[in-house]
């Protein structure tokens, strides 16, 4: 086409140059659309996506695209796939080149930025001619759901240290303790050192003389994770808000406590509750609690922790391991936080989890250099020693704490949680 406008550059000094003008752009214009015909066209039955039903908040998911070649000459294409707008991914497009009648594939990673129910586009192709004059573009109709939970990657690499014998609590074996706890075990006969309490009149009357009935420890423990999904838990450390974190270590936490037996629950609040699982034991309870906490988003309201404690004590007769996600700033604000906490205890183990961020420590650490520095280190050393206040009030209280960056909490969690479990408390 460029070089039929060369003889219209001249076509003054000759009419001829007019018509050798024309037959170029004509020769040109049949060209591509010979190229054009002879390009392929692709459908949904040569090309696929493949891609997890779960994916990881965060985490790098791969996601592959299959292209099938049923011409019987090689292609070049360019392939682009629709993720979801809020996955960051690596490449948006990629060049395939394909023999006659073969496969190729094609892999991106996509970093899922919040959780919940997201869908995949379409896929676009572009098919270079025999002439490569021009490109034939294909729509394929794929989309499909994109369903992003907590990251699952830590319960992968629990699977696999525990069949190689490096999980949290490698090492420990679950023992029977007769003689306490509420479990029932056996009916023997009293013996002088049997505490009396323990003889069944009804078993006694019976046989003719003294029986005793014999317990074990209660193996099955009650546990229910609080997430506070308040504006306190909406800012970010890393490329995640605090609720993501806390919903990372808790999907974890619900994994490993109904793999050992027991009952597990969720409450999500905010200034109401916004999601509430009864605790149950067993795997399909784990399932409702994943797909639970992938719902659960961070809202900009103030929490109101006196009407989710209230909530769980009108719910949960019986004692429960109360794993408790949040956040601290200072005396005055955590006041409320405090209180609701200290009577939830009452006939309750809490665990209190909050996050530190690293950049305040950083703060209150490093020298300044002017005097807005100087500024920022008061304020973030002020804040430091609030939230140790308040931590130190709960302790006090009989709460037990953690305080620790994101990167370490899902440990840090896990092993309170196996340490209390072991102790019975």
């Amino acid at each position: 086409m460029l070089v039929g406008t060369i003889p219209l550059a001249v076509a003054a000094a000759s009419p001829a140059f007019i018509a050798i003008a024309v037959i170029v752009i004509v020769s040109a214009l049949a060209l591509a659309a010979v190229d054009w015909r002879g390009s392929p066209r692709l459908d949904a039955r040569d090309v696929r996506r493949v891609v997890d039903p779960q994916l990881s908040l965060g985490a790098p998911n791969r996601v592959e695209i299959t292209v099938h070649n049923p011409f019987p000459r090689a292609v070049r294409i360019r392939v682009r796939d629709d993720a979801p707008v809020s996955f960051r991914v690596d490449r948006r497009e990629t060049k395939l080149e394909l023999a006659a009648g073969a496969d190729g594939s094609l892999a991106y990673l996509a970093r899922p930025r919040h959780r919940g129910t997201f869908r995949f586009g379409d896929i676009h192709l572009r098919a270079t001619g025999p002439l490569d004059l021009v490109e034939r573009q294909s729509v394929i109709a794929a989309g499909g759901p994109a369903n992003v939970y907590p990251d699952l990657r830590e319960l992968r690499r629990y699977d696999i240290s525990t069949r190689r014998g490096l999980a949290y609590d490698a090492g420990q074996r679950r023992a029977r303790i007769p003689g306490a706890g509420s479990v029932f075990e056996r009916l023997r006969e009293y013996q002088p050192d049997d505490d009396p309490r323990s003889i069944s009149w009804t078993a006694t009357a019976r046989r003719g003389r003294p029986i005793s009935v014999e317990y074990e420890t209660e193996r099955q423990q009650r546990i229910v994770i609080v997430l506070d999904a308040g504006r306190m838990m909406a800012s970010t450390l890393g490329e995640l808000t605090k609720l993501d974190h806390a919903v990372n270590t808790a999907l974890m936490l619900s994994y490993v406590a109904t793999a050992k037996g027991d009952e597990v629950g969720v409450l999500g609040y905010s200034d109401q509750v916004r999601s509430f699982l009864p605790a149950r034991r067993g795997r399909r309870q784990f399932l409702r609690i994943s797909d639970a906490l992938r719902r659960l988003e961070v809202t900009t309201t103030e929490s109101d922790p006196r009407m989710a404690f209230e909530f769980i004590r009108a719910r949960a007769a019986r004692r429960a391991l109360v794993v408790l996600f949040t956040d601290l700033v200072d005396t005055d604000a955590s006041r409320g936080l405090v209180a609701a906490v200290s009577r939830l205890a009452g006939n309750n183990l809490v665990l209190c989890c909050v996050l530190a961020d690293p950049r305040l420590a950083e703060l209150a650490r490093d020298a300044p250099a002017t005097t807005a520095a100087a500024y920022e280190r008061t304020i973030a050393q002020t804040v430091i020693e609030e939230r140790a206040r308040v931590l130190a009030v709960l302790r006090q209280r009989g709460i037990h704490t953690i305080d620790v960056p994101s990167d370490r909490l899902t440990v840090a969690v896990i092993q309170r949680y196996l340490e209390l479990k072991k102790r019975f408390l």
